[in-house]
C-alpha cells in the first residue's frame, strides 16, 4: 500500500469542517476490521484510510501546523501501512476500570513473545511488534503488530475456505476469534491492492 504524504493531509483548519463526516467514513471502514480476542483485546486492521485518519486526529489533539512536526507524525504513522503481503494491526488491550489497568497489563507481560498468531489453513504466522512500545518488560495497553505472510501464505489467505483466526496464548490469557466473511474480503482486498 502506497505511504501517506504531507500533501494529502488537510491542515487542521480545513479537517475541521469535514471532520465528522470523514469519522462516520472511518467508522464504518473500520466495522469489518475491528476483531475482538476475548474480554479484553481487540485488534483493527489498519490501512491507508485509517492511518490518515489517524494522523488528522493527532494533528488536530496536538494543534500542528508545522510541517516538520507534523512529518515526523507521518512518518510514525506510515509504519501501520501494510506494505507487501503484509497485515498490520493495532492491538488495544480494552481495561474499564481503573483500578485494573496496571495489575492487567503487568500480567500480560511477554504477550509479544510467541502468544498471538493469525491462523488460516495451517499456517501459524507471528507477528512483529513495535519495539517502541515494549518498556522494561511491560505491555502498553496500545500494540503495534504486523503480519508478514509469505508468498505462499498469501495466496493461502486469500484462497477459499482457509477460515482465519486470531489466537492468543498466554498464561494469563487465551482465545481465539474466527474473521468475519467480511473482515477476510477486506483484508484480501488489502493484499491485492500491493500487486
Amino acid at each position: 500500500m502506497k505511504k501517506i504524504s504531507f500533501s494529502e493531509l488537510k491542515n487542521i483548519y480545513d479537517y475541521e469542517k469535514v471532520r465528522i463526516e470523514f469519522r462516520n467514513q472511518i467508522i464504518k471502514i473500520k466495522k469489518n476490521r475491528r476483531i475482538q480476542i476475548g474480554n479484553n483485546i481487540t485488534l483493527v486492521f489498519e490501512n491507508r484510510e485509517t492511518v490518515i485518519f489517524q494522523v488528522q486526529e493527532m494533528m488536530r489533539l496536538e494543534k500542528l501546523v508545522d510541517r516538520k512536526l507534523i512529518q515526523q507524525e507521518i512518518d510514525i504513522y506510515n509504519q501501520l501501512i501494510p506494505e507487501k503481503n503484509q497485515l498490520c494491526a493495532t492491538m488495544l488491550i480494552e481495561i474499564q476500570e481503573r483500578q485494573y489497568i496496571k495489575p492487567i497489563l503487568d500480567s500480560l507481560s511477554g504477550l509479544n513473545d510467541k502468544c498471538v498468531f493469525l491462523e488460516f489453513d495451517n499456517e501459524k504466522v507471528e507477528p512483529i511488534f513495535d519495539q517502541g512500545q515494549l518498556t522494561d518488560g511491560r505491555v502498553s495497553a496500545v500494540q503495534y503488530l504486523t503480519f508478514s505472510l509469505s508468498k505462499n501464505q498469501k495466496e493461502k489467505f486469500i484462497r477459499l475456505g482457509s477460515d482465519p483466526k486470531i489466537l492468543i496464548d498466554h498464561k494469563n490469557y487465551t482465545a481465539e476469534s474466527p474473521f468475519t466473511e467480511e473482515m477476510k474480503k477486506v483484508l484480501i482486498e488489502d493484499l491485492l491492492s500491493e500487486e
